[in-house]
């Protein structure tokens, strides 16, 4: 679904992502790891041009998304959830998530809410579609930033440290619809440093270190990837 052909990203002298070669499949879940300053957020920007890339190219169920015409119907199909939630302040949550599909899509106004509404529910925030986003928690915020990636319909879901801006009692409300939609077949792609959902959910982990992924393995032959990790630095 995904595809990585010797990618290159450099923010001038400096070469963030170095010759990034690696796939995930259809229905994959994949959490990227490493410490900061890796390339990790950078690695998943790429995939919907949030960030340009200087060399290779990334393969979105065949088509390059750096050649494919429409970047907008491009993005339609790849949902992006953010740190910071990114929610309109000045739109209640009903309009947060059917501003994108009306406006982009031409959804039918009725038919956007409908589905707006049934997100909402799948999501536990059904009681919240009159409430503006400075009304909600943390957790809710992000869930409600999750719904509204999932209104466009999208065949692949990204994750940018989503819990990391969190409490910790809010993180776990955030995981559960991750591992919900994990269940039920969604292409994802997690940046995240909760590697206790690495090792419920994920079925590969990436571990980054400057710009490069050194290690890729399943989350139960993790603990001795992070150990040869750990003697090639010292």
């Amino acid at each position: 679904m995904i595809e990585f052909k010797n990618v290159g990203k450099w923010y001038g002298d400096y070469q963030a992502l170095i010759d990034i070669t690696a796939q995930v499949t259809q229905g994959e879940v994949l959490v990227v790891c490493g410490p900061s300053g890796s390339g990790k957020s950078t690695l998943i920007r790429t995939i919907n041009r949030l960030e340009p890339i200087q060399q290779g190219q990334i393969l979105v169920d065949g088509t390059d998304v750096y050649d494919c015409g429409s970047i907008d119907e491009m993005r339609s199909q790849i949902g992006f959830v953010f740190q910071q939630f990114n929610l309109f302040p000045h739109m209640n949550v009903l309009d947060n998530l059917t501003v994108a599909p009306i406006t982009l899509k031409r959804a039918r106004k009725q038919d956007a809410e409908v589905h707006a509404h049934a997100l909402l529910e799948r999501v536990g925030l059904a009681n919240k579609a009159k409430a503006f986003p400075g009304e909600l928690s943390g957790g809710q915020q992000q869930r409600v930033a999750i719904a509204r990636a999932l209104a466009m319909k999208p065949r692949i879901m990204l994750f940018d440290e989503p819990t990391s801006a969190l409490d910790p009692e809010m993180v776990n409300e955030v995981l559960q619809v991750m591992q919900g939609l994990a269940s039920e077949g969604m292409t994802m792609v997690c940046v995240t440093h909760e590697m206790n959902f690495a090792k419920d959910v994920a079925d590969m982990v990436w571990f980054m270190d400057a710009g490069k992924i050194v290690e890729e393995a399943p989350p139960a032959d993790f603990s001795q990837a992070r150990e040869r990790i750990a003697q090639r630095n010292s």
